[in-house]
């Protein structure tokens, strides 16, 4: 009986090469321009184009740096999550961290919404790790090493924000931070 997976062979040397290259992706999500708290939400899913170089191929992601320029970062948790089918389809407004309403910044997501935009993991970025500079913030972790997949014919993933302490007020009233994501494979 062949083995039909041939691994790295599977690959012409230019596939393989490109597999072992780190990468760099930006994503800029909008963030509510207010005061939050610890365990509010920074952000509702922003899509990372392009996260792996294949459709539903395991990418690794292996660093991932905020920098806000108007507001004093406190610990943010990044989740991530695949979309719906097998297309990945962007999560719904209905499937949001938060639901929207007026004053409701807490987390409001049910099991069956989470499954059903398959989330597929979560990275904390402390506030012990930040780098403070003059009205903003940079938070960074390194050596993560979370391993997910986009869905099978996607190159993308999303990812939310959720504080995980309190931040400074956002001063400058900015509505948007730089989430640059290092991903591997």
């Amino acid at each position: 009986m062949a083995n039909r997976d041939k691994g790295i062979y599977t690959y012409t040397v230019q596939e393989a090469t490109n597999v072992l290259l780190p990468r760099l992706v930006k994503v800029t999500p909008t963030i509510v321009a207010d005061n939050n708290a610890d365990n509010d939400v920074a952000f509702n899913w922003a899509e990372v184009s392009n996260a792996s170089l294949v459709k539903g191929r395991a990418i690794k992601l292996v660093s991932a740096s905020i920098y806000d320029p108007g507001v004093s970062l406190g610990s943010i948790e990044l989740y991530f999550a695949r979309g719906s089918g097998s297309s990945g389809t962007a999560p719904t407004t209905a499937q949001n961290l938060q639901d929207g309403a007026a004053g409701s910044d807490v987390v409001d997501m049910t099991a069956a919404e989470g499954t059903a935009i398959a989330i597929c993991g979560s990275v904390l970025l402390t506030y012990d790790d930040a780098v403070g500079l003059i009205l903003s913030g940079v938070l960074t972790a390194s050596n993560i090493n979370l391993i997910m997949a986009p869905a099978s014919d996607s190159t993308s993933l999303y990812v939310g924000g959720v504080y995980r302490s309190n931040p400074a007020t956002n001063s400058g009233g900015n509505t948007s931070m730089d989430i640059y994501l290092g991903f591997e494979g």
